[in-house]
């Protein structure tokens, strides 16, 4: 049976509160770049808002996307800007907060380093329960089949590009970490909806959908959250790791060691010549 996603909050809130998620992201990469000197936040943040828009726009027109109209303080944006805040609404939040996660959880940090990133998830988790709540009652606003053949192979060609890079480069750590905090935060940013009535999984009929048994619920909604929402994302952060661009500090840190144990060897061995130089010329 095909099993729909269904949603009825476009029009109660949600791109508000998506805004606001995208502000508070933008702010945690300003925070790193200004006062940590570490541009890698910045560079995960507009790699995830460029991607997410790209690829909204690529689905246009397929099974993938139905280009539900963005309703934002009252204003219905047509086709091409709903594509646009959608894709920028939702991007750099989810490319920031999994980042964040992973470069916590490589570094292993102490646990005050992890406490911002506590208020952050803090602040997803109340941002759903404020959009399920409002959207309670409503009707449903957008509907798509969850396993549309362009979906399910778009989504499987960008997983497995990303377990190919992460294998070349030695790095499955680097991507299980990203994954992780991708999967956090679809479960902090979905499933109080979910719980809420405003976004579940739905069954086709006749003359509209209707809302699926808990079984399918559960089960469909969990593939959802794991092959979609976190595994159709893991190109955000392996692009600019795939050109160098951004790395995890404990694969950073590495790095910075092995260049120096090999800085002191070659200095160790120019000494060695040197002093064997130096006795043939005694000789």
């Amino acid at each position: 049976m095909d099993y729909l996603m269904l949603r009825n909050f476009d029009q109660t809130g949600y791109y508000e509160t998506r805004l606001i998620l995208m502000i508070v992201s933008l702010a945690v990469a300003s925070y790193f770049f200004y006062y940590k000197q570490d541009r890698r936040f910045l560079m995960v943040f507009g790699m995830g808002v460029g991607l997410s828009v790209l690829g909204k726009f690529l689905a246009t027109g397929t099974e993938l996307n139905s280009v539900a109209p963005v309703t934002i303080f009252g204003m219905t944006l047509s086709t091409f800007p709903s594509l646009l805040c959608q894709g920028v609404f939702e991007g750099g939040i989810a490319s920031v907060f999994a980042f964040w996660y992973a470069d916590l959880r490589s570094a292993r940090a102490p646990r005050d380093e992890w406490k911002l990133f506590y208020v952050l998830c803090g602040i997803v988790l109340v941002m759903s329960f404020v959009v399920g709540i409002a959207s309670r009652g409503h009707a449903v606003t957008w509907a798509r089949s969850i396993f549309a053949p362009y979906l399910v192979l778009g989504i499987t060609v960008i997983i497995f590009v990303s377990l190919m890079i992460a294998w070349r480069k030695d790095d499955i750590s680097s991507l299980a970490s990203y994954f992780a905090g991708l999967l956090l935060f679809v479960f902090l940013n979905y499933e109080p909806m979910h719980l809420l009535g405003a976004r579940y999984i739905g069954e086709p009929t006749i003359t509209q959908p209707i809302a699926a048994g808990i079984g399918a619920q559960i089960i469909v909604m969990l593939l959802s959250h794991i092959f979609e929402a976190a595994g159709g994302k893991l190109h955000y952060f392996m692009l600019p790791y795939a050109l160098g661009w951004v790395t995890l500090r404990e694969r950073e840190e590495r790095s910075r060691e092995r260049f120096s144990t090999q800085h002191l060897a070659d200095l160790a061995s120019r000494g060695y010549r040197k002093k064997a130089s130096k006795f043939t010329q005694d000789k």
